[in-house]
């Protein structure tokens, strides 16, 4: 799939690289750079190079490096249709209470009931406060365990209510319980990354090899730039993730 990814974007770009350039420096300057079919051969080699590297990059671990627009900071790593919920009375914690998701449900917190579906979840009432919940994950040979994330004096935030994995970026929202997500690390700083060192090949590229002027590389490696992040990337991360 790789390869037919590379391929595709290499006589792509082949094409648009060529026949641009000669339009363009013909319009622009007194004569067009020498050995154009060379120069286009080299900038898609180039250029397909990377979005092919991103995209098998993408495969592994789809939305941590995506375009500007995209890119997510967080990863679900699994839906969980049973709980287990910590109840907490004073210092004391109770034994786990099991909770199995309803069916038909679409992840809100009344969705999970006791096994003989008398009584729905609910983070806090007569028998105690829920401290933790438990999570059997496929593999794992003990119940991961997800502590709630209290205010000072032990409240319950008025922003919304997490579980955290201790010593992870792991956690469960109140509002979707079931569903672990995790915090990836550096996102925003690698995505910044990926995106503008694409811009900035793209702008190498016609600089250095299609021999357009330094502010007309700019001005045009924007457009492209701009082209491929909004209507090729997109397509190529769809596809590569069918």
């Amino acid at each position: 799939m790789l390869a037919v990814i590379f391929g595709l974007l290499f006589v792509g770009l082949v094409v648009v690289l060529w026949a641009g350039s000669v339009y363009l420096q013909g319009w622009l300057y007194s004569d067009v750079a020498s050995k154009m079919p060379l120069r286009a051969l080299a900038g898609a080699l180039i250029i397909a190079g990377f979005l092919t590297g991103w995209c098998m990059i993408y495969k592994g671990d789809p939305g941590r490096f995506d375009t500007l627009v995209n890119f997510s900071r967080e990863k679900t790593e699994g839906v969980y249709h049973e709980i287990d919920s910590v109840r907490r009375v004073g210092k004391e914690e109770k034994k786990p209470v099991k909770y199995v998701r309803n069916p038909g449900g679409r992840g809100a917190t009344t969705e999970f009931l006791t096994t003989d579906g008398q009584k729905p979840w609910t983070r806090s009432d007569s028998d105690g406060m829920v401290v933790a919940i438990l999570v059997k994950e496929k593999d794992q040979p003990e119940p991961t365990r997800f502590n709630a994330k209290l205010d000072p004096g032990d409240k319950f935030p008025v922003n919304g209510l997490r579980y955290v994995q201790p010593n992870t970026n792991r956690y469960m929202d109140e509002a979707s319980l079931g569903t672990i997500y995790r915090v990836r690390s550096w996102s925003i700083i690698g995505n910044l990354f990926a995106n503008f060192l694409h811009l900035a090949i793209w702008c190498a590229v016609l600089c250095f090899i299609m021999r357009f002027e330094f502010g007309n590389a700019v001005a045009f490696g924007l457009v492209l730039w701009a082209i491929t992040m909004f209507v090729v990337q997109p397509a190529l991360f769809g596809f590569i993730t069918k």
